[in-house]
């Protein structure tokens, strides 16, 4: 059995807009259509047919509506509830979004839809030590997966060190992440010998807790 509606009722709201009596309190699709009155007494040509439902990015559902010639509508439905009306006409598509959600109806009556994502949150660092040759080492702690960002002054990147890289060298220094035992972590930097071998040993807390001076020979 076809499954019609009145096309008057979304004929009477404009392009991405939702009636004002359907949107939700903290509702975000667009614009509120202009006012209308009642709805004329339905004729044989006030019909539309159910084109098709899409499910949305979200889960929520879209009911596309072929209204006439190049003409198209869709009803967005999330928890049983409508929250917009989408009308494409003149081959011109149609734009809807709600709650991160992005609805296109497109002229053919083909819907695409996405969800906005958030970008990804960088921790910051839990200390950040300026290193005897200059370079900076930004630590963040972990009981199993500790690591350390290695990088020059400008901000150039030298690496980073983790459980399974933990050694790198830049210009005669090394770094090396030593386990302490019982998930506590510690970070050296090394001299070359033939600048004395000396070395600095920090905390992830960023203090220098050891320091050793090579014998001279």
């Amino acid at each position: 059995m076809r499954a019609t509606r009145r096309s008057a009722r979304t004929a009477a709201v404009a392009t991405g807009a939702v009636a004002a009596l359907l949107l939700p309190a903290a509702g975000a699709f667009a614009a509120d259509g202009p006012d209308q009155g009642p709805d004329p007494a339905p004729t044989s040509s006030d019909e539309s047919v159910l084109w098709r439902n899409v499910d949305l990015a979200d889960g929520s559902l879209a009911k596309v509506y072929k209204d006439g010639p190049d003409r198209f509508s869709a009803e967005i439905y999330a928890g049983g509830s409508l929250i917009d009306t989408l009308v494409s006409t003149d081959g011109r598509p149609a734009y809807g979004q709600n709650n991160g959600l992005h609805v296109v109806l497109r002229p053919d009556g083909t819907v695409r839809s996405w969800v906005e994502t958030t970008p990804n949150v960088v921790r910051q660092a839990d200390a950040k030590v300026t290193l005897p040759d200059g370079n900076v080492a930004r630590l963040f702690k972990s009981k199993s997966r500790p690591r350390v960002e290695l990088t020059q002054k400008n901000g150039r990147s030298l690496g980073s060190l983790d459980l399974e890289h933990p050694t790198a060298a830049h210009h005669g220094w090394t770094y090396k992440l030593v386990d302490a035992g019982e998930h506590h972590y510690k970070l050296a930097a090394i001299d070359t010998p033939q600048q004395g071998a000396d070395s600095w040993v920090y905390d992830f807390q960023g203090r220098l807790v050891e320091k050793y001076v090579a014998q001279k020979v």
